[in-house]
Parts: C-alpha cells; sequence; structure tokens
C-alpha cells in the first residue's frame, strides 16, 4: 500500500528518524510504501511489531524500513468505543 507523505499527513522526526501517520490516513498492511511526491523518492516498510491490543486506542503498529534506518509508525485512534462493543459482543456469543 502506498502512503503520500503530502496526501496523507505524514510528519517526521529527523532526530529519531521517524514518521508517523494516524491509522485512519491509511488502510491496515503489513508492507507501506512511503513517497515524498515532491522528490518521487520512497522507502519500502514492513511490519515489524504493535504496542498493544488492535482495540486500544493507545496501540501503535511500527514499521521498519527494509534497510532499517528509518520507522514508521501508524496510530491507531481511529477505534472507537462502538468498535470495541461490537467486537466484545462478538466474541461473548
Amino acid at each position: 500500500m502506498v502512503i503520500s507523505i503530502q496526501n496523507n499527513n505524514v510528519t517526521f522526526d529527523k532526530n529519531t528518524n521517524t514518521f508517523r501517520v494516524k491509522g485512519a490516513d491509511v488502510g491496515f498492511a503489513t508492507q507501506y510504501q512511503l513517497v515524498n511526491l515532491k522528490t518521487d523518492n520512497y522507502v519500502i516498510f514492513n511490519f515489524d511489531h504493535s504496542t498493544g491490543s488492535e482495540w486500544d486506542r493507545s496501540t501503535e503498529w511500527i514499521y521498519k524500513s527494509v534497510d532499517d534506518k528509518y520507522t514508521l509508525i501508524v496510530g491507531n485512534e481511529e477505534v472507537t468505543n462502538s468498535m470495541i462493543a461490537n467486537y466484545e459482543n462478538a466474541k461473548m456469543r
């Protein structure tokens, strides 16, 4: 899946070489291609790990670039209380 730095509101922390994007701005994938439309440069990221449950808003999905130089963090802010309740109700059946 392709993420555009400009179109998907990606931020970059040059002190840690970390890109960050909201999960609501991208779909879930095990691999992303992060593209800078101004320069046509891109970096491939593969899923590394998550920091918690898929139903926790504070969970972050961590991706590492194939050269291990950069990190991409995809947030989980889009999880709503009704999504959590629907999941829990389905598991209780």
